[in-house]
């Protein structure tokens, strides 16, 4: 008889990958041969996995149907087998198996659906800190706004758009009438954060996403002005564009430190 070790090994062989070597250590019984005995195991595994699937991405089940979904679930597992104790992190591929690319946004929807999906859990699952609030922002003296760092909170995340998924994610949400999947004439930026325990998102415009991403960089507010004033015609407003997009920082909550 091998011993405790090469005994889990060759279960959990039989129950990830269907080898029968393990069968021979499991007795039959009248009612429920060896075989059907081990099925049960392997077939709840697998449908523990797929739980964990359609808990992350409730939406994208719901517009791809449940038949494809399963199907997809099924392919997923067996190229990604699950090597975390937690299933937190289970479905972290997903979207890279669907197709996903964000570089040049050549996937099609469904990846793009399940990107959304898991940027919300992401931001949802996120440590919570305290935020600042546009009183810390007060008492910084103006020498020292040049140098300013932001800190922000760890469930801020954000993700180019290249299809109306938005729009359909929100209708499904809602019950509503889920629009066609439409790839938009260029591709729009989401951001997405947490903030009293409610995962909050929205779409931004070109000259906040440049700003965002500066600053997440770890740009200062003097290097972020520069950034912005690239894109910027009338350069006398980029001052007061970084400041107003750090007041909207401040007060959606996503801001943990200013440092000055």
């Amino acid at each position: 008889m091998p011993g405790l070790k090469e005994l889990q090994n060759a279960f959990k062989r039989n129950v990830v990958n269907g080898d029968e070597e393990f069968g021979k250590y499991i007795n039959s019984t009248k009612a429920v041969s060896s075989d059907v005995r081990l099925a049960i195991y392997g077939n709840a595994y697998f449908s523990r996995l797929e739980e964990a699937l359609e808990s992350d991405y409730e939406i994208l089940k719901q517009l791809l149907g449940e038949d494809v979904f399963n199907e997809v679930c099924i392919a997923y597992t067996h190229k990604y087998p699950s090597h975390y104790y937690s299933l937190r992190w289970f479905g972290q591929d997903f979207p890279a198996f669907l197709g996903y690319q964000p570089g040049n946004g050549e996937h099609h929807w469904p990846a793009e659906m399940a990107q959304l999906e898991w940027s919300f859990v992401g931001a949802f699952d996120a440590a919570d800190v305290m935020a600042a609030t546009e009183a810390d922002a007060a008492i910084i003296a103006p020498e020292a706004w040049a140098e300013l760092k932001i800190k922000f909170h760890p469930s801020v995340r954000t993700m180019v758009v290249w299809w109306n998924t938005l729009a359909r994610w929100r209708a499904a949400k809602n019950t509503e009438t889920v629009p066609e999947p439409v790839r938009l004439l260029k591709p729009a930026q989401c951001l997405l954060w947490r903030h009293e325990l409610m995962t909050q998102y929205r779409s931004m415009e070109a000259d906040e996403a440049i700003a965002l991403q500066a600053a997440l960089a770890g740009a200062n507010f003097s290097e972020l002005c520069g950034a912005l004033a690239e894109e910027t015609q009338d350069q006398e407003m980029v001052p007061m564009k970084a400041a107003g997009f750090l007041k909207t920082w401040l007060s959606a909550g996503m801001i943990v430190e200013l440092l000055a």
